[in-house]
């Protein structure tokens, strides 16, 4: 008979070691002693890529794909382009700050500049958010004045005034392109949510557990799954070898499991990196080049289609891993937003301890 709380401290210890080897000794000696059950017990649940764009593959919904079709009809990973948003709000409110400094210190040589600059930017701000409305509004303007002067007599036929399409625009106004970026920054600047970054941390959590991966990492990153394939690959590893179809598919659901959740719940994703998945694969092709042995391992190298459709793989395998055991997610999000979880709990409340 095993003791829980041993246990949880045992595993609370091991993971304070940062030693992914030591991890894996451990919990390959709680499994066999039935400590842990449900450690990797959901790796046969995780389809891996098929080797062809042809090849046939049953999808969890009992229907037989090839692998371009199931690609092809399930969500594409969310973009994310982080550096330049950010970057955009940050030039925007400096510009704005500026121009009102200039107001507030009576810089009257260069007022008029400056309130010209931040009329623009909001005027611009207007057009590409709610130039719809305003065309709206200006038709019906328009067609009310066209009328009060047929009533005079003084219209002569003329149609009203309207305003151009959106599509006919400069640099794409209208469709809130042009200020949408800035929204995006300045959302990450001041969005602040525990619950979300608990979501996510999780999701790699149980990711981790659930499919065998000997780290307990809350926000998994392109490095840590990098070094963590490769030395699973030593001579003296005392885990199974992630180098090989479903081993590199594991990890990549580990990775995708974050951005998943938070796609399951938010727009625009904050917390989560869809660019870790890729920077992992591309940190393993840089590996091989100083290791060609492990080349042939890397199916993907130099293809990018095939990286694409694997990234884009694991993210449904991801999302649908999520989905399947949302419960058991939840519940660990919840412990970790009161603030004083530890790995031991989360890993309890997995276990069902």
């Amino acid at each position: 008979m095993y003791n829980i709380k041993l246990l949880s401290l045992l595993l609370q210890s091991t993971v304070k070691s940062q030693d992914a080897q030591a991890m894996a000794q451990v919990l390959s000696l709680c499994t066999k002693n039935g400590g842990i059950q449900t450690y990797g017990s959901l790796q046969a649940d995780i389809l891996p890529l098929p080797p062809q764009p042809t090849s046939r593959v049953k999808c969890p919904d009992g229907s037989t794909k090839t692998r371009t079709d199931r690609l092809t009809s399930v969500t594409d990973i969310p973009t994310d382009n982080r550096g330049q948003e950010v970057t955009n709000a940050l030039a925007v409110s400096a510009v704005a700050a500026g121009c009102t400094f200039t107001d507030i210190a009576h810089m009257n040589d260069i007022t008029l500049y400056t309130n010209a600059l931040l009329t623009l930017m909001v005027g611009v701000g207007v057009v590409d958010n709610f130039y719809d409305l305003i065309k709206t509004g200006s038709n019906m303007a328009a067609r009310q004045v066209g009328a009060n002067k047929d009533a005079k007599g003084g219209n002569s036929g003329k149609p009203p005034m309207q305003l151009p399409d959106k599509e006919s625009l400069p640099l794409g106004l209208g469709s809130g392109l042009v200020s949408g970026s800035v929204v995006r920054g300045l959302t990450r600047l001041l969005t602040v949510d525990a619950e979300r970054e608990c979501d996510c941390e999780a999701a790699g959590l149980f990711a981790a557990y659930s499919l065998g991966l000997p780290c307990f990492a809350f926000r998994p990153n392109a490095l840590e799954a990098s070094v963590l394939v490769v030395e699973s690959t030593t001579e003296d590893s005392l885990s199974d070898s992630l180098l090989s179809a479903t081993g590199i598919m594991r990890v990549l659901v580990w990775l995708m499991a974050p951005v998943a959740m938070e796609s399951m719940k938010h727009p625009q994703l904050i917390i989560s990196d869809p660019r870790e998945a890729e920077g992992f694969l591309l940190r393993l092709e840089d590996f091989s080049a100083k290791n060609p042995d492990i080349k042939q391992d890397l199916w993907w190298t130099d293809d990018e289609q095939e990286r694409s459709d694997l990234l884009k793989w694991a993210y449904t395998e991801a999302d649908l891993l999520l989905r399947d055991n949302r419960k058991a997610v939840t519940e660990i999000a919840k412990r970790l937003t009161g603030g004083a979880a530890t790995v031991g709990d989360c890993v309890a409340t997995m276990e069902r301890w």
